[in-house]
């Protein structure tokens, strides 16, 4: 007897952007972020980053790689992100502030499910540092103050 594998019915779509609606921390109105994920957005690659709802603590950030719907063969539809973490630093600039947040961007990449993808993030290259360093930038709004420095 000769057994035949099955072959699944997936397909998948990739997308370029991406939106997300939140309820700000701030006045709890529904807010909204146009992310993209285009590696030529005029003539420029442009990857934002997003915070991610996780179960650790303190923020989680990372930056969007693809975003790709897939259509399972169940006829379940799955929103999926292959993003690029960003960890927690120990580097301290010479000038600092309070509440002063910086991360190091991850070579390795992860699936999430942009389910848990709360709002997009603004983060800073440092200029002048070997590794990807980058300062979080809270001053977007109030809701992301919020959300950045309850958490710390």
């Amino acid at each position: 007897m000769h057994l035949k594998p099955e072959i699944s019915s997936w397909q998948v779509r990739l997308f370029k952007s991406l939106k997300v609606t939140y309820q700000s921390m701030e006045d709890w109105m529904e807010a909204c972020d146009i992310l993209r994920c285009n590696p030529d957005f005029h003539q420029c690659e442009r990857y934002d980053c997003v915070i991610i709802n996780t179960d650790s603590p303190g923020t989680t950030v990372a930056r969007l790689c693809s975003l790709l719907r897939c259509w399972l063969s169940t006829g379940k539809v799955v929103d999926v992100a292959l993003v690029h973490s960003f960890s927690q630093t120990n580097w301290k600039p010479h000038t600092t502030w309070e509440n002063c947040q910086l991360r190091t961007e991850a070579s390795n990449s992860s699936f999430v499910l942009l389910d848990y993808v709360v709002r997009g993030a603004l983060l800073c290259p440092v200029f002048n540092s070997d590794a990807m360093l980058h300062y979080i930038i809270d001053t977007i709004d109030g809701d992301m103050f919020l959300r950045l420095n309850s958490l710390s």
